[in-house]
């Protein structure tokens, strides 16, 4: 009996092992044939001086309006209109809120649905504690043999001024697109894009025009990746959504020298501790799992063995993934205090304390699933809970991958970089491209430069540049894209 139980035990494992294999062996290759894109034949170092002088107009957003410096937002719209003629006398252009230009290519066949390819130019203000640790001048627009130096290069005003340079030399070479084209520029993105990118999308929904595409910002090639050891262009297919929630807590303040055994900010400490200790539920899906999908046959044998079999191990691929800060925050909802409010003197106990947790919204979750995860952890009818401000914006919806449109993305992406994995994602911070959703099903974030190793660093950071070689062949790979996604 013992025997037979013994071999039984075993034919079992031996075929658990056979269909771990065979799943594993199932993970198919999403990429393509490389082609090559040719070099635009336009001048390339006038197109290197006109990014390079795009960077020294000062277009910083800043939450209060009144710190916003408008004429520099003026005189760079002035600067493209004189740097981009064909562009500015053959294409419809339109202002939303004054700043926001939208531009209009009519196609030959109107009764195709249009592209719409974003940018914004505005930019985060530089830190001016640490303005010695330029290499050079933020706003100079510095070139050197191998980068353009300044606060812009690479988010946003490369795709920007990328986006200008490939319509001024379609249009100059006489192109004619089948499919009408829009172009839009915010001005506000780094603020929430409310006036520009938001306000654009509603024009597009009152007037009733239904988007084929829209390419925005998002991922780039890296080299370095946590997932496999080649290089990756990511492409952003959704969003994570944004909300903060406020932490109060009342009590009878009075004076330090007799202090309760809890006080305002004790309270909130604690609280503060449970959320932080006890993070939303972790879930692989949605555009993370297509992410997975896409790579899982270049992973390491033992990985895609993990990857293919989620359902016996898929609580040791998330632990794996929760590992690491930058993966843990695909696989979930994130909750970080970042603002913290109490007392008016040293000597005197608040009676009343305050503390901001802002959250980055997972796919599937809602506002309500955070309020009532907040009240489970914390668990303390002391602390009132309540939404920060107004600032919300749900989580998009995923754009698809198996379509004709995203395939031409990648070609086009395949095209111009060689030898890489063109693969999906989840953004999670958060650009315009999410104003978007009801008025497309294809949204696509992706900006086309080569992210070097310390690159993510510098972007909102200092010495922010870019790679020369990137930023020219962001051009080439724009004029490339519109030929295909419009003829």
């Amino acid at each position: 009996m013992l025997k037979k139980t013994f071999f039984a035990l075993l034919a079992v494992l031996l075929l658990l092992v056979l269909v771990m294999i065979i799943n594993t062996s199932r993970l198919g290759n999403t990429q393509m044939e490389a082609g090559e894109i040719q070099p635009v034949e336009w001048d390339r170092e006038a197109m290197l001086e006109r990014f390079s002088e795009s960077i020294t107009f000062k277009t910083v957003s800043h939450e209060n309006p009144a710190d916003i410096d408008s004429l520099a937002f003026r005189r760079f719209l002035d600067f493209i209109e004189e740097s981009f003629p064909q562009v500015h006398e053959r294409l419809d252009r339109s202002m939303v809120n004054e700043l926001t230009p939208v531009y209009h290519w009519q196609g030959s066949e109107p009764g195709l649905e249009p592209i719409l390819l974003l940018g914004h130019y505005d930019v985060v203000p530089v830190d001016s504690t640490d303005i010695d640790g330029w290499e050079y001048a933020p706003y100079s627009g510095t070139v050197t043999d191998v980068h353009v130096w300044g606060r812009g290069t690479m988010d946003n005003k490369n795709n920007v001024m990328g986006l200008l340079e490939s319509a001024e030399y379609l249009l100059s070479h006489g192109y004619e697109p089948r499919r009408s084209i829009y172009f839009a520029f915010g001005h506000d993105e780094e603020i929430g894009g409310q006036q520009g990118a938001k306000a654009v999308a509603d024009q597009f929904e009152q007037q009733g025009i239904r988007l084929h595409f829209v390419l925005d910002e998002g991922g780039v090639v890296m080299q370095e990746n946590p997932l496999v050891d080649l290089p990756v262009a990511l492409v952003g297919v959704a969003e994570k959504g944004y909300v903060s929630m406020e932490l109060v807590v009342r009590t009878q303040g009075g004076h330090s020298s007799q202090p309760p055994n809890d006080t305002a900010i004790s309270i909130l400490s604690e609280a503060i501790i449970r959320v932080n200790q006890n993070q939303m539920p972790a879930r692989l899906e949605g555009a993370t799992e297509m992410m997975f999908d896409s790579i899982a046959d270049k992973m390491p044998f033992a990985n895609r063995l993990i990857y293919a079999n989620r359902w016996l191990l898929g609580g040791v691929l998330n632990n794996a993934l929760l590992d690491n800060t930058a993966t843990a925050a695909m696989i979930r909802t994130t909750s970080a205090p970042t603002m913290l409010r109490a007392g008016v003197k040293d000597n005197v106990l608040p009676s009343e304390a305050h503390a901001v947790v802002n959250f980055r919204i997972l796919p599937g979750d809602t506002v309500d699933d955070i309020k009532a995860h907040l009240n489970r952890v914390i668990d303390d009818e002391r602390i009132i809970i309540r939404e920060y401000q107004t600032i919300y914006t749900p989580p998009t919806e995923i754009s698809p991958v198996d379509t004709q449109v995203f395939e031409s993305l990648q070609q086009t992406i395949m095209d111009r970089f060689g030898d890489v994995y063109v693969i999906p994602y989840l953004v999670i911070g958060a650009t315009d491209a999410r104003h978007f959703f009801g008025v497309t099903d294809h949204s696509y974030r992706f900006s086309p430069i080569f992210m070097e190793e310390d690159g993510l660093s510098r972007i909102h950071g200092s010495n922010e540049r870019i790679l020369i070689d990137s930023y020219l062949g962001s051009i080439d790979f724009y004029t490339v894209l519109i030929e295909r996604m419009t003829n």
